[in-house]
This record gives C-alpha cells, sequence and structure tokens, in this order.
C-alpha cells in the first residue's frame, strides 16, 4: 500500500521571526499566558512591560512572581494610552478583547499588535499542529498528544489546553513537533502563523458576548488556515453543515491553483471517497500525499469507552492527523480503545440511590449540551445554568423530548432559562449545590442527573473545573460515592 508522505521532524516551517533584543514590548494580560511570554520575552533580551485591568490586590499571586523578572514597567487597574504608545510591539493574553480602545489606537499608530500564538510561532522550528472548533478541542488534542506518546515521538501538546504554546519555546525543550488547541480568541491575533496541518471541528453559536454574529465567529475559527500552503492540510468536518460549504468552497479554490492548504473532509454520517470516515464499525481514510502518493485504510474500529458520534468525530480527525504525521495505524487503534476522555466532560462521578451522576461542566455552550444530553439511553434530570452568554436555551428544545425528565435552572441564568423552556422546568435554584439537591430529588431509580450548564460559570465559580469540582464534591457528600 502506498503511504502518504509523512510529516518529517526536521522540516523546518518558515514563520518569520524577528529579534526581540532591546525591543519595547507590551503584554497585556497577566494570566498563565501573560505570565509565559514575559519570562520568554526577557530571555529573548526584550525591554518589557505589562499592563492588566485588574487591581493590584485581584493580581498579589501574580506580581509576587513578577518580582523575580525585570520588568521595565507595570501597571495594574486599566490601561494607559501613554504606556501602550510606547512600545514596538504589544502582545495581547487570550482572554484580552481585541476591542480595547488602547489596541485599536496602538494599530492606527501602526504599532505591531499580536496574540501568543502568533508570538510563539515566529519563533517555533518545529511542525505544528493547530486545532479549533467550538466543542472536543480539548478531547482531541489530549488523544492526539497520547497517540504520539504512545509511538514514541515527542509532542508538545498546549494551547487553549492550559499551558501556553510559548512554553514549547523553553531552552531546554527537544520536541519534535507541536499539538496546539487553539480558541477563536487566540485566532484573532494571527498574522504568520501556520500549522502545517489544521482541523476544524465543529462551529456552533458560542461567545456571542463577543462576536456580533455567526459570521464572525466562524471567520476567527478559519483564521486557522489564513497563512497554510499547498503542501499543508486542513481537516474539516463535513457533518457540520457551515463547515460543509467551507470544504465544498475550498476545495473548488484548491482544484483551480490557488495558493491555499489541501482541504480534507471528515465524517461519521457518510463514506467519503476522499479525506476520512468513521461510520457504523469502520475507520476509512483515504488520503492524498504530498508526493502524490496516498493512503487508503479500510480499519475496524475497536470498542471505545466514550460513546457518542462527537466523540467518534473527534477520534477520527485525531486518526487523520496521526497518519499524516506517519503513526502506524495499528498504535493509533489501541489509543483509541484505552482512552477514557477528559475530566469535567462527560465524567461519570458515582451513583447514589440508584441514580447516576454525570460532570459535564465543561459543556458550556449549547451545543455541547445537546451533546452530552443524546449520549444517554436513560431519562436525563438536567442542571443547566450559571452565567449567560447570549445563548437561546430555546434551541434545546428539540433534543429535550422523550430524553430530559425536567431540568433544574440555577445560577444567575436561572430566570432566563425559565422563560425560554417553562415546559421542561422544575424550581429554580440559587446555586449549584441546591441544584444537585433538587436533581437528587426529582431523579427516579436509574436515572442520569447531569451537570452540563451550557454558561460560563463565573457568577459562583472561578472556572468550569473548579464548578465540575464543586459538583463532585456535593455529589459524593449525598452518599457513598462509590459505583454500585
Amino acid at each position: 500500500m502506498d503511504g502518504v508522505k509523512p510529516v518529517t521532524m526536521n522540516e523546518s516551517v518558515e514563520t518569520g521571526d524577528y529579534a526581540l533584543q532591546g525591543k519595547k514590548v507590551l503584554v497585556v494580560g497577566l494570566g498563565v499566558s501573560g505570565l509565559e511570554m514575559i519570562r520568554f520575552l526577557c530571555r529573548q533580551g526584550a525591554l518589557v512591560s505589562a499592563s492588566d485591568n485588574r487591581s493590584a490586590a485581584e493580581l498579589e499571586d501574580v506580581l509576587a512572581e513578577l518580582k523575580e523578572l525585570p520588568l521595565a514597567e507595570l501597571e495594574t487597574g486599566g490601561h494607559s494610552s501613554s504606556l501602550f504608545r510606547q512600545q514596538d510591539l504589544i502582545v495581547v493574553s487570550p482572554g484580552v478583547p481585541w476591542s480595547l480602545e488602547v489596541l485599536r489606537q496602538a494599530r492606527t499608530e501602526n504599532i505591531p499588535v499580536v496574540g501568543e500564538i502568533e508570538l510563539a510561532s515566529r519563533f517555533i522550528r518545529e511542525p505544528l499542529v493547530g486545532l479549533t472548533g467550538t466543542n472536543g478541542k480539548t478531547t482531541t488534542v489530549t488523544l492526539l498528544g497520547e497517540m504520539f506518546k504512545a509511538a514514541g515521538r515527542r509532542a508538545f501538546v498546549g494551547g487553549n489546553i492550559g499551558t501556553p504554546a510559548v512554553a514549547m519555546l523553553q531552552p531546554d525543550a527537544d520536541w519534535e513537533l507541536g499539538i496546539l488547541e487553539l480558541s477563536s480568541f487566540q485566532l484573532e491575533g494571527v498574522v504568520h502563523f501556520r500549522p502545517r496541518v489544521a482541523v476544524v471541528l465543529n462551529v456552533t453559536p458560542d461567545h456571542q458576548d463577543r462576536y456580533r454574529d455567526e459570521d464572525a465567529y466562524l471567520a476567527a475559527k478559519m483564521n486557522i488556515s489564513a497563512n497554510q500552503q499547498r503542501s499543508d492540510f486542513l481537516l474539516l468536518n463535513v457533518d457540520d453543515d457551515r463547515l460543509n460549504l467551507q470544504y465544498r468552497q475550498l476545495e473548488e479554490r484548491w482544484r483551480d491553483g490557488e495558493e491555499i492548504s489541501r482541504p480534507l473532509p471528515f465524517s461519521c454520517r457518510a463514506e467519503l471517497e476522499l479525506g476520512g470516515s468513521f461510520v457504523g464499525q469502520r475507520i476509512r481514510c483515504c488520503l492524498p500525499g504530498t508526493d502524490g502518493a496516498g493512503r487508503d485504510l479500510d480499519l475496524s474500529a475497536p470498542p471505545l469507552k466514550l460513546a457518542g458520534e462527537h466523540n467518534r468525530s473527534n477520534m477520527l480527525a485525531a486518526f487523520m492527523v496521526g497518519l499524516i504525521f506517519g503513526l502506524e495505524p495499528e498504535g493509533m487503534l489501541t489509543s483509541l480503545a484505552s482512552f477514557s476522555g477528559l475530566p469535567h466532560r462527560l465524567e461519570y462521578v458515582a451513583r447514589v440511590a440508584d441514580v447516576d451522576y454525570v460532570n459535564d461542566s465543561k459543556a458550556t455552550n449549547l451545543d455541547a449540551v445537546a451533546k452530552a444530553i443524546v449520549s444517554f439511553d436513560q431519562p436525563v434530570v438536567l442542571l443547566l445554568g450559571g452565567r449567560d452568554k447570549g445563548a437561546q436555551f430555546s434551541d434545546l428544545e428539540e433534543v429535550l423530548g422523550g430524553r430530559v425528565r425536567e431540568i433544574v435552572p440555577f445560577g444567575e441564568a436561572a430566570g432566563l432559562v425559565v422563560r425560554q423552556l417553562p415546559h421542561f422546568c422544575g424550581p429554580k435554584a440559587e446555586n449549584l449545590e441546591e441544584a444537585v439537591v433538587a436533581g437528587s430529588r426529582l431523579a427516579h431509580p436509574g436515572d442520569v442527573v447531569l451537570l452540563s450548564p451550557g454558561c460560563a460559570s463565573f457568577d459562583e465559580f472561578s472556572s468550569y473545573k473548579q464548578r465540575g469540582q464543586a459538583f463532585i464534591n456535593i455529589v459524593h457528600a449525598l452518599g457513598s460515592g462509590s459505583r454500585d
């Protein structure tokens, strides 16, 4: 069988890096990414300043770390135009809105403004996999990392998953490639960033508090392929209607000879002649090679620990990326069989009084909630709420009937949930603890109490992880917490 030409690890992707020695560089936002960028920039000899709109009291732990670094200037409690206008380069952390007036002013004065991903990519010499989508990003990059680790390949896994991409540039690092989870926020700042393989898993409404409409959100996601060349690959999930349209448009442009990446479709609903399919128990991949050769595989899928079409789609995308980078199919099938998912993503917690409790705190949009609901065969008591992000909860109606016994609305969004889904909701809960207790009373033996909030956690918690852990603790307090 002909093999797709694998990406070789000594292949350097041109990224247009530039010298930072003596340059005035401002880092905006002092989260995890901001701190890592400051460390990197200081190692490069830049004159680094930092700015955050949080107060010094809120940044107490961060400021303690910054004392060890040679900052030129540090401002907290807001952003001053004078500091921004002094810079040779401004680097924006992922959570910082690009609509800030001080950033707009800097751009009008021709001061370069880039994101953390863009900064890192200008210095990373190894091939990159860039992966984005509304849902499933963390699951897929984690699975990819396990596949490469099992194959003995040194793959950096980072980006939006928690470890900034710039951490790939540690002085003692010895990576063969980088696998980056990328949010739409991170992709807003792309200038030269060029992944060897880009993947878009799905695009459904999210972050409507940041984007003017769905087209703007899609455009941010598609920035992932803005700088790819014809020897690169762009994997698109054509089960998603918007990405199916993107694929058809890009395929036509590619065949017309445009300097864009080769678009490859993947599907869990239809067997495709080109790309990848995971239909029934068969995984089929037909991939073109950069040297004219191709690879055509038709394999039996192993039993999987994760249920749901969305998980098969994520696994198929990871499998295709692995093939492009030369991983052996048999080893990847073993990884698929052993992969049990992530904390806070359809995570089994306990069975209490014959009711299963499942933690899906990472589901912060309604598409993730819908996919969680249809993953269960038994009736669901759904805990839905938190801080609203502009979602239309009524969009869930088509998946609720016959599946969800009752919704327990909680948190800031509780009133909105009740107004939009009045026929499914029980009494409102003020907080998560009240919601879990109410859910336990509404559930029948054999039911699932599912925390799949569809909202941000910031009304009550600092992150979805803290919310998920709180749910776990509350459930264990209900009973023994052991699986029957």
